[in-house]
């Protein structure tokens, strides 16, 4: 029989042996593998805590069960993003919702330089073509790319990923750096333009990579209208969101040369089905969703056990969400 005086925790995706140890320390720990809305609403409703990653979605429904039970008093989320948690039903229910915002910073920061270069000196389109024995031809046909030291990175969202992917690039390669932001930078340790709309870092960008959070303002940000603005010359890099990009139109703009190239490490739905379009697109890098897995991204995203942890003790969290209204 479970000790009632100790918090109940729901780890509804799986967290390292590390983070369950912090976790069964703290309460009792009941392990669930990625349930669907009736199950994770029924589990809450008895829950102190839940614990989840990137693809069990917390709703208003989950959360309306969470409230009338009585009991839940934080919701972690391992990760950057929260599109995934009715973050402002949960502060109306007066649950607090914590996560781990610097996690993979320097990771996703390494995959989309990688991509960036994969994209335009055509890595992945060689590896097999050489394989193949066409080493002499690909390497008399090959197309000369400017390098970076020459190129224009336009960054959509400089929050601490675009930062991080800026700062190597400016830094690390010379490259010039414009960005967008709805919301006031203030300083930056290198240096970097500030562009008057999304709209002119698209048309005066050769790399458009974004890095911005999925809300009703950026679902679909990259769409027809926004690729009429691109050079034909630029390539499009997305890790922070599927449906910030619109896959259509973006495969539409691969195949009829209006844009040269595309990095895509997240997609809308994911896995992407067999007909995605995405997945036949020319000139398109793809990984799956695999930009915040290194060791240190990971082991970071699972300490988000410790704010957890913090708040069944009433302590106050390190990271605390608070409702962002364009959510």
């Amino acid at each position: 029989m479970a000790d009632e005086a100790k918090p109940r925790i729901i780890v509804a995706e799986r967290i390292s042996e590390s983070a369950l140890a912090r976790l069964q320390a703290a309460g009792e720990v009941v392990m669930l593998d990625r349930p669907d809305e009736e199950q994770l609403a029924a589990e809450v409703a008895q829950a102190d805590a839940l614990a989840v990653r990137t693809y069990v979605h917390v709703t208003a429904r989950v959360i309306e069960a969470a409230k009338k039970g009585g009991r839940l008093k934080v919701i972690g989320r391992g990760g950057v993003g929260v599109d995934n948690i009715d973050v402002a039903a949960a502060a109306a229910a007066g649950i607090v919702v914590v996560n781990t915002p610097a996690a993979s910073t320097h990771a996703v920061a390494d995959l989309t330089v990688g991509l960036i270069i994969a994209v335009q000196r055509k890595i992945a389109e060689f590896d097999p073509r050489v394989r193949r024995g066409e080493f002499a031809t690909l390497r008399s046909e090959a197309p000369q790319t400017l390098e970076l030291r020459h190129q224009t990175l336009g960054v959509i969202g400089m929050g601490r990923i675009g930062r991080a992917v800026s700062e190597r690039l400016h830094l690390g390669f010379g490259t010039r750096v414009i960005y967008y932001d709805i919301r006031e930078i203030g300083y930056l340790p290198f240096a970097a333009e500030a562009q008057p709309s999304a709209e002119a870092v698209y048309a005066n960008a050769d790399i458009v990579t974004c890095h911005v959070p999925l809300t009703r303002l950026t679902r679909g940000m990259i769409g027809d209208a926004a690729l009429s603005h691109f050079k034909p010359s630029a390539i499009l890099i997305n890790t922070s969101r599927g449906p910030v990009v619109q896959a259509e139109p973006l495969a539409r703009a691969l195949r009829e040369g209006r844009i040269a190239g595309a990095g895509i490490d997240v997609f809308d739905p994911e896995p992407p089905p067999p007909d995605h379009p995405l997945l036949s697109a020319p000139n398109c890098v793809l990984t799956p969703h695999v930009a915040a897995r290194s060791k240190e991204g990971i082991a970071a995203m699972n300490d988000v056990v410790d704010d957890i942890i913090a708040v069944l003790q009433g302590r106050e969290p390190m990271y605390p969400v608070e409702p962002d209204p364009d959510a």
